[in-house]
Formats: C-alpha cells, sequence, structure tokens
C-alpha cells in the first residue's frame, strides 16, 4: 500500500502546527521519526490501516515531537496569557493509541500477552 509522500506530510503538520514558512529540516527529521514509530506501532496490521488514518497517526506523533523541543522538563508553555501549561507525554506515540484503537488496529497499550 503506497503511502502518503512526505511532501503531503509535511503540508499536513505545517497546517497542524500553523507553520506557514521554514523549518524544513526540523520538520522532515520529526516526520521521519514518527513514520517510523506509527509503522512500528501497527506492526502486522498495516493493510487495515487506510492512508487517511496512517497519515492523521503519523501527524499527530509528528506534532508531539515537533512541540517537545519546547517544552522544558515536560511542560510546554503557550507564552500567552490565559493559557495554561500543558504537559508534553514522553510516550511518542501517546495521542496515537485511540486513533489506531478507533481504527480497529489493537497495539500498544490496548494489547495484553
Amino acid at each position: 500500500m503506497g503511502r502518503p509522500s512526505e511532501a503531503t506530510l509535511t503540508t499536513l503538520l505545517r497546517d497542524e502546527l500553523s507553520i506557514p514558512a521554514g523549518e524544513d529540516s526540523r520538520i522532515s527529521a520529526v516526520l521521519r521519526r514518527a513514520q517510523q514509530y506509527v509503522t512500528a506501532a501497527i506492526g502486522d496490521q498495516d493493510a487495515r490501516v487506510e492512508n487517511d488514518v496512517w497519515s492523521d497517526c503519523v501527524v499527530s506523533c509528528a506534532a508531539d515531537l515537533y512541540n517537545s523541543r519546547n517544552a522544558r522538563f515536560g511542560v510546554l508553555n503557550a507564552g500567552t496569557d490565559g493559557l495554561d501549561a500543558v504537559r508534553i507525554s514522553n510516550d511518542p506515540l501517546y495521542s496515537v493509541w485511540p486513533k489506531l484503537r478507533a481504527a480497529g488496529v489493537l497495539t500498544g497499550r490496548q494489547v495484553i500477552a
């Protein structure tokens, strides 16, 4: 199954994080890592995951990886009045697990041996 291109994922990630231009190498790096994490999490159930769901999972993971750089000690501070600091999970797939479960892929924390 052919997955969406890096250019497509880059556009989706820029839209998700509101990054109009720049940061090309950083975006490329987090997308590569996110694809590796998501692919490993899906494992042999790859055929069950449609491209839209896979892209959504990769972009969610990449967004968390991108934001983790600005999260000192695991806490992201938006630096804007009226917004509270948010804790960033150490698990790069934290936002992906529920999406995969909703798509019918039992993996990660949902699988009990």
